[in-house]
């Protein structure tokens, strides 16, 4: 992967992450201008979700019908006007339509970034092309939860939404640094009614990367329910909102360094080593979570949630990008995408529901479990090796695989 392809990627992260990290702590607050009640807000969040999670999914479906740089373009273009009306919105519905939107085409593009990410980047640096392209959600996390607030405060929501605007037009003008050579589309062809050899050969050599999803779903589910906890856990003991979203950027600047080394480590040290060092750190951090008082309690346990996310962005993704064929990577590796988003819907509702019944400390300990859990799952075994063959970027997509 070239330079200028490498940061017409990044760009695009950023434009995402800032986005969405600069919104999401201030939509509840958003929706209730229009009525909204905390039942209403908690669904509305996790529509968001779930529309991330559509547009990741339906990526693959919408390339076997548009050119990549034209959907790449296009889906940036859609976002920003969206936010713009947004800021415009009279009624609780058309928030809720333009937020699914907005989070729909975010989706495509993350996973976009992630699929060129795994096409061209070197099989020995994968780890850390894709840490770099990670790098932008903690920077984001940064300038977004700094920059938004403050600009409500001073400007107003329509003001703010319109400033967003601006900063997702990065993304459509990043597409100019992409390269015109870019993997073609690979065309449907009629897949045999009875099962193959071969078919059965690449079941099973997708079988690595299915038990993948598993172990990132249940590690991102343990992260969310530790990050919702956090909020609770601070509201209980009186906290002021600033204090609270001081959490997210102590850990967002600790993270800034750490994610790209992550990457880099990954590929000189193994990916499941760092998996697991991630999984045990999010387990300690909701341990940290169930004793916490003071406020450097609820930094430390931040940042190692924060640290675990960096590992689940970045060395998981290049480990699918390693498991998986080189034909399979455009289809397959946006589910990545997917089921993290699909794991923030589940870790919200499951912990606001868990400490309503059991209480904060009994969901951390169980959040410190699942994330123990999907670690076990990594012991060692032949088929988390890390493939030799290298990817070929360049080289067009085999016209006989089925991309549905």
């Amino acid at each position: 992967m070239n330079h200028k392809m490498r940061t017409a990627l990044f760009f695009t992260n950023f434009a995402i992450f800032v986005t969405g990290m600069g919104l999401l702590p201030v939509l509840p607050l958003y929706a209730a201008k229009f009525g909204a009640s905390q039942t209403v807000i908690g669904f509305y969040l996790a529509s968001t979700y779930a529309s991330i999670a559509a547009g990741s999914l339906l990526t693959n479906r919408l390339l076997n019908h548009l050119p990549l740089r034209l959907l790449f373009a296009g889906a940036g273009i859609i976002g920003a006007p969206a936010l713009i009306l947004l800021g415009q919105a009279q009624a609780l519905w058309q928030v809720i339509v333009l937020t699914g939107l907005i989070w729909f085409v975010g989706g495509i593009g993350l996973a976009l970034v992630s699929v060129l990410t795994g096409l061209y980047a070197n099989g020995r640096s994968r780890g850390k092309s894709f840490g770099l392209m990670f790098l932008a959600r903690p920077l984001a996390g940064v300038l977004g939860g700094l920059a938004v607030g403050q600009f409500i405060a001073r400007q107003g929501y329509p003001q703010a939404f319109i400033m967003l605007a601006a900063v997702w037009l990065l993304w459509p003008l990043a597409t100019l640094g992409l390269d015109r050579a870019l993997p073609a589309p690979a065309r449907k062809t009629a897949v045999p009614s009875a099962p193959t050899v071969r078919g059965k050969a690449n079941a099973a050599e997708k079988r690595p990367f299915y038990l993948l999803l598993l172990i990132v779903f249940m590690s991102t589910v343990a992260i969310y329910v530790g990050r919702l906890s956090t909020s609770l856990a601070m509201q209980s003991l009186d906290f002021s909102a600033r204090a609270v979203s001081s959490t997210s950027v102590v850990a967002s600047l600790f993270a800034i360094p750490i994610t790209p080394l992550l990457g880099s480590l990954s590929d000189r040290l193994g990916r499941r080593r760092l998996l697991w060092l991630g999984y045990l750190l999010a387990a300690a951090g909701a341990l940290i979570l169930t004793a916490s008082t003071q406020i450097w309690h609820f930094w430390l346990e931040t940042i190692f949630l924060f640290v675990a996310t960096s590992v689940n962005g970045t060395v998981a993704a290049a480990l699918a990008t390693d498991l998986l064929p080189a034909s399979q990577v455009r289809r397959y590796l946006p589910w990545l995408n997917a089921v993290v988003w699909g794991a923030g819907i589940v870790g919200f509702a499951a912990s606001g529901l868990v400490a309503d019944v059991l209480g904060a400390a009994t969901t951390g300990w169980i959040a410190a479990a699942l994330s123990l859990a999907a670690g076990a799952l990594l012991l060692p075994r032949p088929s988390f090796k890390r493939q030799k063959t290298a990817v070929a970027p360049l080289a067009p997509v085999p016209q006989a695989t089925p991309c549905q």
